[in-house]
This record gives C-alpha cells, sequence and structure tokens, in this order.
C-alpha cells in the first residue's frame, strides 16, 4: 500500500512539474494540423500522413478529429476534449469513442500558430504539429529538445513528416 501511495504522489509532482504554454488563444489554434512526430501509441500503429482538425464547441472547448492513412485507406477518430482545469486553455483531457481518453496538454506555442508542442502529464503522449505539412528542421530540434527538457522520451519520436 504505501509504494502505491508514494507512486501516486510521483505523478502528481510529475504533472505538477510540467508546464504548459501560458497563453493559448483558442479559436486561433482551430483548425488544422499536421503531425510531424509522436511518441509511438496504439491507436496511431500504422498510420501516415497524420493530420487533426479542431474546432470550437459549445463547452468552451474542442472538437476534434483525427485522420490517418491506414494500410492505403484513409482512416478517422473523431473525439471531444474537455478541459481539465477550469480557465486553462492549455489543458485537455480527449476522449475517443466511449474507452479511449488521453490528456492534451500544449506545452509550447509558436506565436504564430505555426507549430505546437503536445503531451501528456505521464510524459508518455508526445505530438509536434504544424500547419503545414513540413516544418524547419532547426524548429524541429528545439521542439525535440525542448521535450526532452521536460523529461519525455524523446529518443523513441516516430517522425511521421518530413523537416527540411
Amino acid at each position: 500500500m504505501r509504494l502505491l501511495v508514494l507512486a501516486a504522489c510521483a505523478a502528481l509532482a510529475s504533472a505538477a512539474d510540467l508546464p504548459v504554454a501560458p497563453a493559448v488563444d483558442l479559436p486561433r489554434y482551430m483548425g488544422t494540423w499536421h503531425e510531424i512526430a509522436h511518441l509511438p501509441n496504439y491507436p496511431q500503429r500504422g498510420c501516415t500522413d497524420t493530420a487533426v482538425h479542431y474546432r470550437l464547441n459549445e463547452e468552451g472547448a474542442f472538437d476534434l478529429t483525427n485522420t490517418c492513412r491506414k494500410k492505403g485507406r484513409l482512416k478517422s477518430y473523431a473525439g471531444k476534449a474537455a478541459r481539465v482545469e477550469p480557465g486553462s486553455d492549455a489543458k485537455f483531457r480527449v476522449k475517443f469513442f466511449a474507452f479511449f481518453r488521453g490528456d492534451y496538454w500544449i506545452l509550447d506555442l509558436d506565436p504564430d500558430y505555426r507549430w505546437a508542442v503536445v503531451g501528456s502529464p505521464d510524459r508518455e503522449g508526445l505530438w509536434i504539429i504544424s500547419r503545414e505539412t513540413t516544418l524547419d528542421a532547426g524548429v524541429y530540434a528545439a521542439a525535440v529538445e525542448k521535450a526532452r527538457r521536460l523529461g519525455f522520451p524523446v529518443e523513441r519520436l516516430v517522425r511521421t513528416a518530413r523537416t527540411g
């Protein structure tokens, strides 16, 4: 029992240590983003050409649709995001289907909303996304370094788009 309590405390401390983007203009964040890289995860296994489309919803958060190609066929997965903290436009929990949920925290965001680094507080989820299908190599390297400093296992990143 004591180990469970210590593990829970460590997880909470880990989440508390994960800073997010200080200001997110949610309406400006909406639209289409292309995945440049991600940490491996079951739902995205075998995906290429991944994009996500965000739309504001009536609850003050957003709905989303992920699209990707799997075995040459276009697949899409719809989800709904809810704020984790009232008033926060950087911390969300996304629900896909009835059983799959994940944290979606905006960790870093370009001032012009051209790219973003999104992750989960357990450091198991990480996505580098861009408004374009490619990302400048220097910007990509800086995003990876930021994620490394935040404790993400960036050596496991899978690139899903070109960096130029």
